[in-house]
């Protein structure tokens, strides 16, 4: 992931990026670039309402509480290791509604307990790192009709 030029399968992950954080990152540089400037409590509102999500579920996909989400305003910023957990969402989240072809069905799958892993939720995983990369494999195995 040297390089993240927009192609035709980046689009989504273009329109994402574009509404949250109203740019777009062109390398793995400016990830980490955006990552330690931080993102703002205003873009991950921005990103829990596109996806119509609640603040409280969003908070669970997250290695923070919901209750000092709300303590940081508009403007405030998250720590680097935070910001990048978002900005990761993010991109997983984008490759979902690529594979799945639209966000709610793509919501659907993500909400609903996978066998192929281990009978959790996609979205009950996700705050941790590992759960994080166990469930954007599981997107490229369902890509390209790889069942387990």
């Amino acid at each position: 992931m040297d390089t993240l030029t927009v192609n035709e399968r980046d689009k989504q992950v273009a329109v994402i990026f574009q509404k949250v954080f109203h740019k777009q990152p062109k390398s793995c540089m400016d990830v980490i670039e955006m990552s330690n400037e931080g993102v703002t409590k205003g873009s991950l509102m921005t990103l829990v309402h596109y996806f119509n999500l609640s603040p409280d579920k969003f908070a669970h996909m997250l290695p923070i509480t919901l209750r000092t989400i709300q303590r940081y305003s508009s403007n405030q910023k998250f720590s680097p290791v935070i910001s990048e957990h978002i900005i990761q969402l993010v991109f997983l989240m984008a490759k979902g509604i690529e594979v799945f072809g639209s966000r709610e069905k793509f919501m659907r799958w993500f909400d609903s307990p996978s066998t192929a892993l281990g009978g959790k939720a996609p979205s009950e995983l996700v705050a941790l790192k590992t759960g994080a990369q166990m469930v954007m494999d599981e997107l490229g195995r369902i890509e390209y009709g790889v069942f387990v």
